[in-house]
C-alpha cells in the first residue's frame, strides 16, 4: 500500500528518484545499512518495466521473461543472500536443456541449451558441418566473459599499455558488432538464426548489435535461465516490503519530480510536480538520465558530463498480452522455456521490414509466465497466459497516435492479429476460440506505463559505440547526485541489480560482492536440475 505523505517532511539520509530494478537494489541495500531512505515513484506502482499490471482475472509483468544469475553465488543470489531474502524469493531455472526454442523458416525447432558444448551439438544436429565453427564462435565468448571479470573497477588511458596484454579478445571485439563477429567466425545463414533469434532481447539486429552487449546476456543465460517461483510481482512487492520494513524508510507514489535545486557542487532538494520538497544528504536518480538532465538544465553539465548523455534510445516492442481458457499450451509444444519464431533467416533485414511497418515476415516472440511455475498468481484457475512480442517504430506509432487515435488503434489491432495469426498457423491451431482477454502494448504504451522516453527497452542503444569506456556511469557533476538505471549501467534485470549493487558499495565501501568471485560456468551449470 502506497506510504502517505508526511505534512512536514521527516529527514533522510538518502533519495531516491524512480523505483526500478537498480533503485529497489540500491534503497534495500542502504536501508539494511540504517539508513533512511525515501523513494519516488512517478507512476503509481513501483519496478519499471518489471512491474505488473492486472487486466480482468489475468496479472502480466510488463516486459520481463527471464532473467539470469540467480544460481548460487551469483550476482543477483549474492543480492538477496545480503539482505537474507534468498529463501522468500525464489527462482525457477528455465529447463537447461532448452530454455529458449527456435522455429526456423524450413520449420526445424532449435534448443539453445545451458552450456556451449550442448548449443554447438543441437545446431550440428539440425545444420550438418555448423557445429565446429559454433564453437569458434563460443570459443570468442568465453575469452570475453573471461576477461570481462577480470576487468579492474577503473581503468586510466595510461594504464592501458601495461593492462592491454591481460585483454586481448576484449581490445580486439570492443568495437565490433554480432553479425562482424558471425561473418568472421563463416557461420550459415541457419546458425546465424538460431544465435540471433533472440534479437528481441537486445532490441537491435545483429548488424548493429555489440558483441560486447550479446555476450553478457547470452554468456549470462548459458549459465542458467530462470523465472521467479513466485512470479516478478512478488518480486518487486517483496523488495518494497522489505525497504518500508525499515524505520525511517517510505516509498511515495505518483509522485513525479519536476525540479532540482542544483547548487555549484550539490544538489539540494528534488521537487514533485504537486510541489513537494525533498531533501537530503545523497540524491539518486532511478528515471532516464536524459530526461532529468533536462530537468536540471544540460547547460549546467560540464562538457566530460554532458557527452555520455547524448546516446541513442534503444528500440522497443510490441506486445500482445493473452489470457487464454480451455487450451493447455504445453500440448503445443509450450513448457518451461521461451519460443522465438522467425520467418525469414535473415534478422538484418526482418528488423529492416519491420521498421517500415512491413510485418509480413516477422520475428515472434511467445513467452507463457504461467507455465514457468507452479504457483498460482497470474490467471484463474485453469487458464493460462501467452504474450507475444516483435520489435515495432517509436516515431511511427506516436505520429500515428498523435494525429488519428482510431488509425493508431487500427495498426495495433493489425499487428496483433498478424501475430495471432502466425501462432495459429505454426503452434496452437484455433488459438482464437481460447483468447479470454487480450490486450496489446505499443511502443507509446512503454512510454506512458513505464516513463521510458522512446518506449526505449534498455536506456542506450546496445551499438559498439555505447558499450565502451564512455558509457554513462554513476558519478555527476555533483558530489551527492547519483545515476543509477539502465543507461548509466547496464540493462535487464541482472544488469540494474548490479547497477545498485556497485553504487551501494561505493557510497558505503561495503563491498561484499566482487565479479571475481563469482562461481565459474562449470560450477553454476551443476546446480540446474538434470546435471
Amino acid at each position: 500500500m502506497q506510504d502517505r505523505l508526511h505534512e512536514s517532511n521527516p529527514r533522510y539520509d538518502t533519495v531516491i528518484i524512480g523505483t526500478g530494478m537498480a533503485a529497489l537494489t540500491v534503497a534495500a541495500l542502504l536501508a539494511e545499512s540504517g539508513q533512511r531512505v525515501c523513494m519516488l515513484e512517478a507512476h503509481d506502482r513501483p519496478g519499471g518495466y518489471v512491474h505488473t499490471f492486472d487486466y480482468g482475472d489475468f496479472s502480466f509483468c510488463a516486459q520481463i521473461h527471464y532473467i539470469w544469475g540467480c544460481g548460487h553465488g551469483d550476482r543477483v543470489w549474492r543480492f538477496l543472500d545480503k539482505l537474507g531474502l534468498n529463501a522468500d524469493i525464489e527462482f525457477e531455472a528455465l529447463d537447461p536443456a532448452g530454455y529458449d526454442h527456435v522455429i526456423l523458416p524450413d520449420g526445424k525447432r532449435v534448443t539453445i541449451p545451458c552450456g556451449y558444448d550442448r548449443l554447438a551439438r543441437n545446431i550440428e544436429a539440425a545444420y550438418p558441418g555448423q557445429g565446429a565453427r559454433v564453437r569458434a564462435f563460443t570459443d570468442i565468448l568465453d575469452r570475453l566473459t573471461a576477461e570481462v571479470s577480470q576487468l579492474p573497477d577503473s581503468i586510466r588511458w595510461w594504464q592501458v599499455p601495461t593492462l592491454g596484454w591481460r585483454f586481448l579478445t576484449l581490445l580486439r571485439y570492443r568495437h565490433k558488432t554480432v553479425q562482424q563477429v558471425f561473418d568472421e567466425c563463416a557461420l550459415s545463414r541457419e546458425a546465424q538464426a538460431v544465435l540471433i533469434a533472440n534479437a528481441g532481447n537486445f532490441m537491435c539486429p545483429p548488424r548493429d548489435l555489440s558483441i560486447l552487449a550479446y555476450n553478457g546476456l547470452f554468456s549470462g543465460y548459458n549459465r542458467g535461465a530462470y523465472y521467479p517461483r513466485k512470479h516478478f510481482k512478488h518480486l518487486v512487492g517483496r523488495l518494497v516490503e522489505f525497504i518500508t520494513s525499515h524505520a525511517g524508510c517510505h516509498v511515495y507514489y505518483e509522485q513525479e519530480v519536476t525540479s532540482l535545486a542544483a547548487g555549484e557542487d550539490r544538489v539540494e532538494s528534488v521537487a514533485t510536480r504537486d510541489g513537494k520538497v525533498f531533501s537530503a544528504p545523497t540524491i539518486i536518480c532511478n528515471a532516464d538520465p536524459q530526461q532529468m538532465a533536462r530537468v536540471i538544465g544540460l547547460e549546467k553539465f560540464p562538457r566530460p558530463h554532458r557527452k555520455p548523455l547524448e546516446y541513442e534510445y534503444s528500440q522497443t516492442a510490441l506486445t500482445v498480452y493473452l489470457g487464454l481458457r480451455g487450451v493447455d499450451l504445453r500440448e503445443h509444444g509450450f513448457g518451461r522455456h521461451n519460443t522465438w519464431h522467425l520467418e525469414q533467416w535473415d534478422m538484418n533485414e526482418t528488423w529492416a521490414q519491420e521498421m517500415r511497418q512491413d510485418w509480413s515476415r516477422p520475428w515472434v516472440f511467445m513467452a507463457t509466465p504461467s507455465l514457468h511455475t507452479d504457483e498460482p498468481g497470474t490467471c484463474p484457475p485453469g487458464s493460462q497466459i501467452l504474450e507475444l512480442a516483435t520489435t515495432a517504430n517509436y516515431d511511427y506509432f506516436r505520429e500515428l497516435r498523435d494525429r488519428d487515435i482510431r488509425a493508431y488503434r487500427r495498426q495495433k489491432k493489425e499487428v496483433e492479429d498478424k501475430l495471432i495469426d502466425i501462432v495459429e498457423r505454426h503452434h496452437v491451431p484455433d488459438l482464437r476460440k481460447h483468447i479470454a482477454l487480450h490486450v496489446a502494448g505499443s511502443p507509446t504504451t512503454n512510454e506512458d506505463f513505464c516513463w521510458a522516453p522512446r518506449g526505449h527497452s534498455y536506456g542506450q542503444q546496445l551499438t559498439p559505440g555505447n558499450m565502451g569506456l564512455g558509457r554513462l556511469k554513476a558519478k555527476t557533476p555533483w558530489k551527492n547526485f547519483y545515476w543509477c538505471n539502465a543507461a548509466s549501467g547496464y540493462p535487464g534485470v541482472n544488469g540494474t541489480i548490479g547497477t545498485g549493487m556497485e553504487l551501494y558499495m561505493r557510497l558505503t565501501g561495503d563491498r561484499f560482492w566482487n565479479p571475481r568471485d563469482t562461481p565459474d560456468t562449470a560450477t553454476l551449470l551443476r546446480q540446474l536440475p538434470g546435471s
